[in-house]
């Protein structure tokens, strides 16, 4: 029998997952639709908000939309607060879940899960709460440590951890942030995007309330006193994660913490 090297070495027919992700792959192969992405990542955005700072043609600006909006790289969002009179604009966001599956796919939330629920068959959920915590809190403060150094930051003030973490280290981690307020010793940020959230609207005590909560402690305990309040949390339903940091000069004075349930870790 011959041996057809034409054949031996044609490709495999697309799957339709196939044929999706090189879709969407396709979709992020334009600059104009990555910077979209880029902002609509930080916050909600109508069309004039994008034209206005993208300076594209509000014709082209719909075209680039469109084709996200279809591959599921954008999803419409409500606009928060009391409604206004007549037709609000449309906002647009960027689609919270991840959907490009990869080649090969990769279940990385899959052993995440795994992983946590051996956690707390082994030791139980309290200690598991208490261990992930401490870990967080391990993170954190090297975080500010390793980003600090590479800055070359020799004092933290609200405006460096602006500019060295947010605007630098959790963008690049797939976190990217919206500073809210600001003022000598406070800032306020949002993240509308979390890098763990399946697995942390899976398993909110272990995840946001125990690790999450420990990796802010640190980051305070790293940048030397500061105190961080989360005040809302994705995964408990809130649309995004937010978070206010008092520095010492204000923390010093006393000022009652509002602790909200959401960062109080499961007992078990």
């Amino acid at each position: 029998m011959g041996w057809d090297e034409r054949a031996d070495h044609a490709p495999a027919p697309l799957t339709e997952q196939g044929r999706k992700d090189a879709d969407v792959f396709d979709a992020l192969g334009s600059r104009p639709r990555v910077r979209i992405l880029e902002l609509l990542a930080v916050r909600p955005m109508s069309v004039p908000e994008l034209e206005k700072e993208l300076r594209f043609p509000r014709v082209t600006l719909r075209y680039h939309l469109s084709v996200l909006l279809g591959q599921g790289l954008v999803e419409e969002a409500t606009r928060e607060g009391p409604r206004r009179v007549g037709r609000p604009a449309r906002l647009y966001r960027a689609t919270r879940r991840a959907v490009v599956t990869g080649y090969p796919r990769r279940r990385f939330d899959l052993i995440g899960e795994l992983a946590l629920a051996t956690l707390v068959r082994e030791v139980g959920e309290s200690r598991a709460c208490e261990g992930l915590r401490k870990r967080g809190q391990e993170i954190g403060e090297a975080m500010v440590r390793d980003v600090g150094t590479r800055a070359l930051v020799t004092r933290w003030t609200p405006e460096e951890f602006e500019r060295v973490v947010l605007a630098g280290h959790f963008r690049a981690e797939g976190a990217p942030t919206e500073v809210v307020a600001r003022s000598r010793d406070e800032i306020t940020y949002r993240s509308s995007h979390c890098p763990f959230l399946e697995l942390a609207e899976k398993m909110p005590h272990l995840v946001c309330d125990a690790l999450d909560v420990g990796y802010h402690e640190g980051v305070d305990r790293g940048l030397g006193g500061v105190r961080t309040e989360r005040l809302a949390c994705m995964a408990h339903g809130a649309p995004y994660c937010e978070y206010r940091m008092l520095w010492p000069a204000r923390a010093r004075k006393g000022r009652p913490r509002r602790v909200s349930r959401a960062i109080t870790p499961a007992t078990g």
